[in-house]
């Protein structure tokens, strides 16, 4: 008879605020990133980007937390709050980016550049990467944070950045340095197209085209601002009546609109598309979700190999901003 009232409710998905409710009720807490849709964002306690929610899982005095977002995002959520239940709504979403550096290519490239250049670089993870791989590394950094935790590391000593060569390439061109770059790329943000973006922007002369540092260097150029998203909230937050050309996920608009409705938003085109959306964080649907608060699953952890490792170099980018 319970699971017959288990099964029913599932097939009944409140509404996002006493979905909300519920979770308190039953101390859970909701977080989800930017890039989910909108239903989602409004079942959560706290939406933001990659630092603000790890901050937030850092902080949390909750027995579980329920993770809309994608996997490393929760094996983070986990490693700053080892004490909570950490389960997500799909387990198979995933990350092109952190697919892009197996820990064990990782580990045999460290060895060759510490040979190669007679001295162990200091190795910098874009947070978008696995617990395995955080672990091999000396400090995490998130868009929002990345200026601040490479202009940390002494000049003369070499920096391998691991795994978006986007961000990497922009935080060369931005801080003057020659930090050695993994190939990795995210692959929403490679496919905003150029050609489509010079097009929008000629039919809209008075917009400012803000991109996300994970786009590649000509979307850079061609945009008036660089921002991870926080930085691209704040900036419209202090907007009025401005028209902005979104290079970033397209889901990122749900909060713009709702946070500042005074300016106008347009997604950036990509190559073949209107926008951009990320297929996996698309992989999280209400009803997964609701499914997944009920059975408190499928649940995230991390190996006790990796588990000190990968956290130390978390709280270490904590410490530092």
């Amino acid at each position: 008879m319970e699971n017959d009232t288990l099964n029913l409710d599932l097939l009944q998905v409140p509404e996002p605020f006493a979905i909300r409710e519920w979770a308190t009720e039953r101390g859970i807490l909701i977080l989800a990133h930017s890039y989910q849709d909108g239903f989602l964002q409004e079942a959560a306690h706290f939406v933001g980007d990659s630092l603000e929610l790890a901050r937030k899982a850092a902080a949390a005095d909750a027995k579980s937390i329920c993770f809309c977002g994608v996997h490393f995002m929760a094996e983070t959520a986990k490693l700053l709050s080892p004490s909570a239940r950490v389960f997500v709504p799909d387990m198979d979403a995933g990350c092109s980016l952190a697919d892009s550096c197996k820990a064990d290519d990782l580990k045999k490239y460290q060895h060759h550049l510490t040979e190669k250049l007679g001295k162990r670089p200091t190795t910098v993870a874009y947070v978008n990467c696995s617990a395995a791989v955080k672990a091999l590394c000396d400090i995490i950094c998130t868009s929002g944070n990345a200026r601040e935790v490479v202009e940390s590391i002494p000049d003369n000593q070499p920096i391998l950045f691991v795994p978006d060569k986007h961000l990497g390439g922009w935080l060369n061109e931005t801080l003057g340095r020659e930090m050695i770059l993994w190939n990795g790329a995210c692959e929403v943000h490679e496919l905003f197209s150029i050609e489509t973006l010079n097009e929008m922007k000629a039919q809209h002369p008075d917009a400012k085209v803000m991109s996300h540092p994970e786009c590649p260097k000509p979307i850079r150029d061609a945009s008036d601002y660089v921002l991870g998203t926080a930085g691209m909230l704040r900036l419209v937050k202090e907007s009025n009546n401005q028209t902005f050309i979104v290079g970033t996920e397209a889901n990122m608009i749900y909060r713009f609109e709702k946070e500042a409705p005074q300016n106008t938003y347009i997604p950036a085109p990509g190559a073949s598309c209107a926008c951009n959306l990320c297929p996996y964080m698309q992989m999280n649907t209400p009803e997964k979700l609701w499914k997944a608060l009920h059975e408190q699953g499928p649940e995230v952890d991390v190996p006790a190999e990796l588990f000190d490792d990968a956290q130390r170099s978390l709280l270490r980018m904590l410490e530092i901003v």
